[in-house]
């Protein structure tokens, strides 16, 4: 009699382990359940860019998901194409009369070298950025550099005496880091298409 109710004892025990089991292995399906659905295949944001801000707070772009972003590329030193990329933008947003919470402005540093978070905090303060909106940011390396500027078709080149010879080009993602909208006018003027093109993406 003990001899059998041993047996079912155990019987009963290796049952309550491979239920405990089961459990624990269908848990991540259960929460991977309401998990938002993953990039899309042409998702910018796939690529993996650690970058720190001109407050010195670090984040990979890809934490810019969720809402649209306008992106381009520059650098501190910049006193050609620059600054009127930066007019450019300022006037765009303004045209755009839009929340923080629907669309902000990210531009990254192409010279990991030279821009620190320092130095681009003291030139978002001399073009009177508003922070809620607009955010600078410099990357940890220029390998990394190189690839959101090839993800954004931007050329670049360094020259001599610390120049950077690069295209221009501004691009909206959407809140899944797909490009919707962009333009390549070097102009303080927005861009009429392009603003366009924006208000229809964003209405």
């Amino acid at each position: 009699m003990n001899h059998l109710r041993l047996r079912a004892a155990n019987t009963i025990s290796r049952r309550l382990v491979r239920y405990a089991l089961a459990t624990l292995l269908a848990l991540p399906l259960l929460c991977g359940a309401g998990a938002p659905a993953a990039l899309p295949a042409d998702s910018l944001y796939r690529l993996a860019v650690p970058l720190t801000d001109s407050v010195g707070k670090q984040f990979d772009w890809s934490e810019m998901a969720g809402h649209a972003v306008l992106v381009t590329m520059f650098y501190g030193d910049c006193n050609t194409a620059c600054p009127i990329v930066l007019e450019n933008l300022q006037q765009t947003v303004a045209a755009l009369k839009l929340p923080a919470a629907r669309l902000s402005v990210l531009m990254v540093s192409l010279d990991p070298l030279r821009d620190t978070p320092k130095s681009l905090a003291k030139l978002a303060q001399s073009h009177h950025l508003d922070p809620a909106l607009f955010r600078m940011a410099v990357s940890s390396d220029d390998t990394h550099t190189r690839a959101l500027a090839a993800a954004l078709r931007i050329k670049y080149r360094g020259l001599a005496g610390g120049e950077i010879n690069h295209t221009t080009r501004i691009c909206l993602l959407d809140a899944n880091g797909k490009v919707v909208a962009s333009s390549t006018e070097l102009s303080t003027v927005p861009d009429a298409a392009f603003l366009a093109q924006l208000k229809a993406a964003l209405q």
